[in-house]
């Protein structure tokens, strides 16, 4: 579902240049984040999936994108864990992450600024759209919804940001000027309380662009599709339970084994 308009931002709040030089103290910059409060109103564990779709630039900025400086923390009990926030492989607008909330418990998702990477040159300016999705929990030997029914969730999006001294951080630092803003923003839906219907488990079907570089990586003993913590026996076992998701028909089968086999890797596949 989508849930609101986001914007995140590490800029001058108006132009220093032609400004009287009385007041360039008050001509102040703004860091700026994202704040999504997800309450989990379910009796069970789920892991969301968060899309952001960013306005792409046109011609290309790299000021202007999430990619290297933007970050995102999930914070349910108090503590803020780092998620990763990826690109969708062929969608370079849609950035990613998966989380996962207890049961009747709440969390803060906060996409925010690197600091202080991004206070130089200070020109990052980036606002998109929100998407929460509830995606197929991955079960041997083919992925399941993880509700059977629409789950409930309440929402609250928000802004907040920090106004800066222009000179901050300075060597001859002024007297710090320090104020914060924040504002909840409208929701898609209108309204708090909203239903997410679970994603469907379905067969995944072959794509040798996407397939090649796992095998890959399979051969060279670095596969890491769950945890940089697993050891090489269970990314190989990842793997399989993967090759047990796709769609077996004879064509797909016969080029999997083909790629499989250039990479010498010793399996092949085959309907039983």
């Amino acid at each position: 579902m989508e849930v609101s308009t986001f914007e995140i931002l590490t800029a001058p709040i108006a132009p220093v240049m032609g400004i009287p030089p009385q007041l360039i103290p008050v001509a102040r910059r703004i860091v700026q984040g994202y704040f999504l409060t997800i309450s989990n109103l379910e009796a069970i564990d789920l892991r969301y999936r968060i899309e952001f779709t960013i306005s792409l630039p046109v011609p290309a900025d790299p000021n202007k994108i999430l990619l290297n400086n933007a970050f995102l923390v999930v914070d349910v009990e108090g503590t803020n864990i780092e998620v990763p926030l990826t690109q969708q492989p062929g969608k370079p607008k849609v950035y990613r992450a998966f989380f996962t909330i207890p049961a009747h418990k709440t969390a803060s998702v906060q996409l925010l600024p690197i600091l202080p990477k991004t206070l130089t040159p200070g020109l990052l300016e980036v606002r998109g759209y929100v998407s929460l999705f509830v995606p197929a929990r991955s079960i041997f030997p083919k992925p399941v919804p993880q509700s059977k029914k629409p789950v409930k969730v309440l929402l609250n999006p928000e802004i907040r940001g920090t106004f800066l001294p222009n000179d901050f951080p300075s060597e001859t630092p002024t007297l710090p000027d320090f104020d914060q803003i924040n504002y909840t923003l409208a929701i898609a839906s209108g309204k708090g309380l909203n239903e997410i219907t679970p994603e469907p488990g379905k067969p995944i079907i072959i794509d040798l662009p996407i397939v090649t570089p796992i095998l890959e990586e399979l051969r060279n003993g670095n596969l890491d599709l769950a945890t940089l913590e697993a050891d090489n026996s269970e990314k190989a076992q990842l793997l399989v339970q993967l090759l047990a998701q796709l769609d077996a028909n004879d064509v797909n089968l016969k080029e999997l084994n083909t790629v499989m086999d250039k990479f010498d890797i010793p399996v092949r596949m085959s309907r039983g």
